[in-house]
């Protein structure tokens, strides 16, 4: 019996058993504007496609305000465990529908990512507008006509090993306050 459905609104809702699934993400302010979402990922249970890629969390949402109210300022990846076996991963947004991916926005944060960048435990990467492997949304922000979005990881080959703790830095223009 699922125990999970898109209500009619487009609400993911969570019911038994899947309710008491543990999240790995949240959000959270930090010292001044910036606004930090934080997750960890584990490369060994993500998707390997771009099309149907894993959902992070089912409770951050990332915002997506008016066009010139939000700003994506960078990415910062820690592996915590060292990561193996897969080629590459990328970290993304999709829409609430759970199912639409704007163009570009499956590659958003992190844009196919080599394992042998985390191939060791304590490996630490900031990805701002210009680094390697930055996503195209880095120095800019999301659509507000198609959001707000669900957090996305998909990888290339298949990962034996590895968690990476994600934290997405934006700030809202002018600065959120509450």
């Amino acid at each position: 019996m699922a125990q999970n459905w898109l209500n009619p609104d487009g609400l993911f809702q969570q019911y038994g058993t899947d309710k008491a699934i543990a999240e790995t993400a949240g959000e959270f302010s930090f010292e001044g504007p910036n606004r930090i979402v934080e997750v960890l990922v584990d490369l060994t249970v993500l998707s390997t496609s771009s099309s149907a890629p894993t959902i992070l969390s089912n409770t951050t949402i990332f915002p997506a305000p008016p066009s010139g109210q939000l700003y994506i300022e960078s990415v910062e990846i820690t592996a915590e465990t060292a990561a193996a076996s897969g080629t590459s991963f990328n970290i993304g947004l999709i829409q609430m529908d759970r199912a639409t991916i704007p163009s570009g926005y499956g590659q958003g944060f992190i844009a196919a990512e080599v394992t042998a960048t985390y191939a060791t435990a304590g490996d630490y990467v900031k990805y701002t507008t210009g680094t390697s492997k930055a996503g195209s949304l880095i120095g800019t922000s999301p659509a507000n006509a198609t959001g707000p979005y669900y957090l996305t990881a998909y990888t290339t080959g298949t990962y034996t090993t590895g968690k990476l703790r994600v934290r997405i830095s934006y700030h809202g223009v002018p600065p959120i306050t509450q």
